[in-house]
């Protein structure tokens, strides 16, 4: 995921919560480098090219239907929900540069070299 290097639950509770969901679930978008998480379920996906507006954007969340939601109509990447896994998955960030109180608050595990 794009993240800060220096991240706390206070200066940014979306990505805690989806470091945290990532360590619980393993490989999703919660995870992803190409993810941006924009809400706490879910985000856009950089690695796709950007569409020209709403059905294309939100179809994959909640299969398009944000009657009750004020998305904006806008152009932009793909929006995922935070556990979606695609074959695109990439995860080459530098888990143990973060604070070890934060990982341990998240439950980072590293194991054989793939960060669940």
């Amino acid at each position: 995921m794009s993240r800060l290097y220096e991240v706390t639950e206070e200066q940014n509770p979306v990505q805690a919560w989806c470091d945290e969901f990532y360590m619980k679930n393993g490989p999703c978008c919660a995870g992803c480098d190409w993810w941006q998480g924009a809400y706490f379920q879910f985000g856009e996906c950089t690695r796709t090219e950007p569409v020209t507006g709403h059905p294309e954007r939100w179809s994959l969340v909640h299969g398009g239907n944000f009657s009750c939601f004020d998305v904006p109509e806008t152009a932009g990447h793909i929006m995922t929900p935070l556990s979606h896994h695609c074959g695109e998955f990439k995860d080459e960030f530098d888990w143990q540069s973060l604070d070890t109180r934060y990982l341990h608050r998240i439950g980072f595990v590293e194991h054989r070299g793939v960060v669940r």
